[in-house]
């Protein structure tokens, strides 16, 4: 005998939320929502397309969602990010620019007719400089307050533009073809691209590094300041405290110019610094006394880091006492060639 069914009671039925018909044109639809159209009685709107099948409601539901997330989210804030936030090395790079910058300028005779326009531009730069250092020392960690990378790019271009004009008003570039001797001894200032530890070297390792200042021959510029040099980790020993410090020793060996050819070579390290600042550059007139006090010490760049490093023997190992070699970015090493180099022009 079948069991009676039972009549359950039906749910209540739900009214459904007030819908709006869109067309084909969405676009003041989502404007609306943009602008936080909504209503007052039933909270947000829900959207039924006149026709739409199932597929496309939801796809619509999708877009207004991501549209609805979009509006809702704070507005960025205009900060400096950590990628392309500036330095304090980069900072003291510009400081050595600028110095090399005055060597240019204290050639340029003052009967010379752009002579008055060169201190100018020189003046402005020491002053952008500043400016640049005292905004990074008092932003510290702020986002809001850091110097961007660009800010010092923009800098660092406007030094070579005055340094290529002075090189260009004295005659000095170096515009033609042919072959040029840099003699031996010739020496090359080179600044380190990447740190170095002889805790973590290892012998055959490549070493990055730029010209930190140009070479002249017979009056003409030959190599810029910029162009890449390479070397390699010859020797590489990690320290044994407290018996033995750490040794590492580079061969750079090539020249990259801007033209696309190389320049092979044979040095060897005679000296190692923390920047290519000194007190006679800072005491000759051409850029004025301002220079020292924009090429004093840099917080958080290499000052300081060299401290207990040793550079001798004949091929210029580099040591350091009862510790590793710690070789940070910006390192100044000097070059002496050891027999002659033939540099190339296309």
């Amino acid at each position: 005998m079948a069991r009676p069914r039972k009549n359950w009671p039906m749910p209540p039925e739900v009214p459904p939320a007030p819908f709006i018909v869109v067309g084909a044109d969405y676009g003041p639809f989502l404007a609306a929502i943009l602008e936080g159209l909504v209503s007052p009685t039933h909270g947000p709107l829900r959207i039924a397309p006149k026709g739409a099948t199932p597929m496309k409601k939801a796809l619509l539901v999708l877009v207004l969602a991501c549209a609805a997330l979009s509006a809702a989210a704070p507005p960025a804030h205009a900060q400096t990010t950590s990628a392309t936030r500036a330095r304090w090395y980069d900072v003291q790079r510009l400081q050595d620019d600028l110095a090399v910058l005055d060597d240019s300028l204290a050639t340029v005779p003052t009967t010379h007719p752009r002579y008055r326009e060169f201190q100018n531009r020189a003046d402005a730069l020491r002053s952008d400089l500043a400016r640049l250092r005292d905004d990074m020392q008092r932003s510290g960690n702020s986002g809001d307050l850091a110097v961007s990378a660009d800010e010092v790019n923009r800098l660092r271009t406007r030094i070579r533009e005055l340094q290529n004009d002075i090189d260009t008003s004295l005659n000095r570039r170096w515009t033609g073809t042919g072959s040029v001797v840099l003699p031996e001894g010739t020496e090359l200032t080179v600044r380190l691209e990447r740190p170095l530890s002889s805790r973590t070297a290892r012998v055959e390792d490549r070493v990055e590094a730029t010209m930190a200042r140009p070479v002249y021959v017979d009056g003409r510029m030959v190599v810029p300041a910029g162009a890449r040099v390479l070397g390699t980790v010859t020797q590489a020993e990690p320290a044994q405290r407290p018996v033995r410090g750490g040794r590492v020793n580079i061969s750079f060996d090539r020249l990259l110019l801007d033209d696309g050819t190389s320049v092979d070579f044979r040095s060897r390290v005679v000296q190692v610094k923390e920047d290519i600042v000194n007190s006679d550059t800072a005491k000759r007139g051409a850029i004025g006394a301002a220079l020292g006090a924009v090429l004093g010490k840099v917080l958080g760049g290499t000052k300081g880091a060299l401290i207990g490093i040793l550079l001798g023997g004949a091929g210029g190992v580099i040591t350091a006492q009862g510790d590793d070699v710690e070789l940070p970015e910006g390192t100044v090493f000097t070059l002496q060639l050891e027999r002659p180099a033939t540099v190339l022009r296309r």
